[in-house]
């Protein structure tokens, strides 16, 4: 008789407890490579580590155990989901994002192109892993038991996992045959030293990602021989994706040029997995891919098929005879983490800029700023250079060499632009021509795939971001601090003028009812910003969702009259949300700060910011803050997407200066008081914390120190 399935999977549980076993114990024994030198982890108030070393190798040696130490748990499902080998432990809903990995082949690329990274960032892997490894051995108890050796490539395979979303989100545009606009949002904006108090160069980087997965970036300030960085990794790798070093520092935010095509293949209709290729058939290559899933006892075998152009990215339509492969410059690109490692190394904005110029960012707006003095912006990404005659934004024939890319655009041929003459630009996932009023960069001076707005025109954020900035020729640090946390939203005054016409007009008689007289008045006296003390908030944000598909929403927004049954409806919509307000929170008045939180656990606190509504009817504060309504039906919405990263960096003649927000903190561990610290403390309360880039500041706001001697 065989097992039961309980008594399988504790066998197996104890499989795995054994292994692992062995395997710290080989950690502990097993041979090293040696660097030498010793390190300093420093952790402030905040519990952010700030590492001294003796060289870079072993300043990445003690981030990688200072990361382990602080979120091991998230380390390891990055590996996993860098490789594709989350479904194995989390389930069947990881399966679609497992196999898209291993269809790019993103782990076998970077483990056989291993050898061709550069010496020196091999390096920083290699002791970065070593780091790791050194804390697991030290508290084995910690590792989880989806734990799995780990490798210095798995660094270049996280990076490289987090920057494809990029290229396969145009790949599915271009199959869908319409703009599609990524779940990914930022904001970025620089002011030149002519237009601060203090004559610094300013810099807002604030990416806008779901806090999840690869997203939840990782903090530090890390110094080893010539290396010195400040701001975010991506949390399994060894250098600051976005941040500053000692001279100059960068910001990205979503938008970029069109770095990938679909091309749409001709099937043989006598032998389906052949396509024309200038007049001959030519055979896919297929794969089977296995994917283990938690729950299930055998891997799904799922296929993938290669073609001279690049994988189908969908299922061939056999009945008309064709298919669509995609072709990114990505599919083998393994210089990211080069890259980023010249980027750190920049000693002004020109050195910055030649780092750049590598290309294996993905497509994004790269805004920069230093010590030099200098603010810049480029649009960058892997362009390929292509035959004119074709529409780029849709599937292209894939029969035939004229559509066949002719290399790749130098970085001198995408959007730059240096110190515009209005001395600040902003692109919160806006239109370049957008970056300043009266902007000097405009499409007609670029080719269509070069330039590529399409979904990334203008949006709230944007409007608001110019218009801060154009009207503060004398930008402090506090006034930089506020416009980074400004949670104004502008369609407050159309809103609030539409209800006061109605109530003039045809909404009148439905002002008897005092309490909608009442909700009425405090919707007008409203400051127009989310803030977790307005009553006025909650009840627009109501109101507003409940208009929609009800009144002309887009000529409120614009400023047009309604018609009068659209009046005595604004009107009316009051009273809906009263009795729903009481029905949901027991009374009228709530809060915003009472049904809007931040938080993880069981930790929660009011937050402000908002992001709700579609079209003319959205609403995105500058501090952007995406929820759900959890539980559904509840009326009360936590936070789970937007300002997660927030950094604002002052470049001083001579020092960098900078402050950064959080909505967590910067432990995994519910037991650690720098669980949720930064957003009990920062981010509910739109505050930013000094990063003490220098070391005197630092020993002022110490809260524990420990050697590392490196092997």
């Amino acid at each position: 008789m065989g097992l039961r399935k309980t008594e399988m999977e504790a066998d197996m549980r104890q499989i795995r407890r054994m292994t692992l076993a062995m395997w710290c114990c080989a950690l502990m024994l097993g041979p090293a490579i040696a660097w030498g030198g010793n390190a300093t982890l420093y952790r402030d108030t905040y519990g952010v580590p700030h590492i001294y070393a003796d060289t870079a190798a072993a300043a990445a040696y003690a981030l990688g155990y200072a990361q382990a130490e602080d979120r091991l748990e998230d380390l390891y499902q990055n590996v996993r989901t860098a490789i594709g080998a989350m479904a194995e432990f989390f389930g069947p809903e990881h399966v679609e994002t497992d196999y898209i990995l291993r269809v790019v082949r993103n782990a076998e690329v970077c483990r056989d192109k291993w050898p061709e990274v550069s010496a020196p960032v091999r390096e920083i892997c290699e002791a970065f892993i070593a780091g790791i490894n050194a804390y697991i051995a030290e508290h084995p108890e910690r590792v989880p038991e989806y734990a799995l050796p780990l490798e210095p490539w798995h660094c270049i395979a996280i990076g490289r996992a987090m920057i494809l979303q990029w290229p396969l989100g145009t790949l599915r545009s271009e199959y869908n045959h319409r703009p599609e606009t990524p779940a990914f949002g930022s904001n970025c904006w620089a002011v030149s030293p002519a237009r601060s108090a203090d004559g610094s160069a300013i810099l807002l980087t604030d990416p806008h990602l779901r806090w999840e997965s690869l997203a939840v970036f990782y903090e530090c300030r890390v110094f080893g021989g010539e290396l010195a960085m400040a701001g975010f990794c991506l949390l399994g790798t060894p250098v600051v994706a976005l941040g500053h070093n000692a001279h100059v520092g960068w910001a990205c935010t979503t938008g970029g040029p069109d770095t990938s095509d679909v091309y749409m293949l001709k099937l043989n209709p006598d032998a389906p997995t052949q396509y024309e290729w200038e007049g001959a058939w030519e055979y896919m290559k297929m794969r089977l891919i296995r994917i283990p899933v938690k729950g299930e006892d055998a891997p799904r075998v799922m296929p993938a098929m290669d073609t001279r152009h690049g994988p189908l990215i969908a299922e061939p339509d056999t009945k008309n005879h064709v298919a669509y492969a995609g072709k990114t410059p990505y599919a083998e690109d393994i210089g990211l983490l080069d890259q980023m490692y010249d980027m750190l190394h920049a000693k002004d904005t020109r050195e910055f800029f030649r780092a750049l110029a590598q290309n294996s960012f993905m497509e994004q707006n790269i805004m920069f700023a230093g010590r030099d003095g200098i603010i810049g912006y480029a649009r960058v990404g892997k362009t390929p250079i292509r035959p004119d005659g074709y529409d780029w934004t849709r599937p292209v024939p894939g029969h035939t060499r004229a559509t066949e890319w002719l290399g790749l655009h130098p970085i001198e041929d995408l959007v730059h632009v240096f110190n515009p003459p209005q001395g600040w630009m902003q692109c919160c996932n806006t239109s370049p021509q957008l970056l300043t009023d009266d902007g000097p960069v405009q499409a007609r001076d670029y080719k269509p795939y070069i330039f590529n707005a399409t979904w990334d025109q203008d949006n709230p954020r944007g409007k608001r971001a110019r218009q801060l900035l154009a009207a503060d020729d004398a930008v402090t640090k506090e006034k930089a601090i506020a416009i980074t946390m400004d949670v104004y939203d502008l369609l407050a005054k159309p809103w609030q003028q539409a209800l006061k016409t109605a109530m003039a007009g045809p909404g009148a008689p439905l002002l008897e009812d005092a309490e909608v007289a009442d909700a009425a008045r405090l919707i007008l006296e409203w400051h127009g910003e989310f803030t977790q003390d307005s009553a006025a908030a909650a009840l627009v944000r109501m109101w507003r969702m409940k208009a929609q598909g009800k009144v002309n929403t887009d000529a409120i927004a614009d400023g047009a009259a309604l018609g009068e049954d659209d009046q005595r409806t604004l009107v009316a919509l009051l009273r809906e949300c009263l009795d729903e307000q009481q029905r949901l929170y027991g009374k009228t008045g709530v809060l915003w700060g009472e049904i809007h939180q931040v938080g993880r656990g069981d930790q929660w606190y009011p937050c402000d910011g908002a992001d709700f509504g579609r079209g003319k009817n959205a609403t995105e504060t500058l501090r952007n803050v995406e929820s759900r309504e959890d539980p559904p039906g509840s009326g009360r919405y936590r936070a789970h997407s937007g300002t997660m990263s927030a950094m604002v960096m002052f470049f001083h003649k001579d020092r960098v200066e900078s402050y950064t927000c959080i909505p967590w903190g910067q432990s995994g561990d519910p037991a650690s008081p720098h669980y949720m610290d930064q957003g009990r403390e920062l981010y509910s309360k739109r505050r930013m914390k000094p990063t003490w880039f220098d070391k005197e500041a630092l020993m002022q706001n110490l809260s524990s120190e420990k050697t590392l001697v490196i092997p």
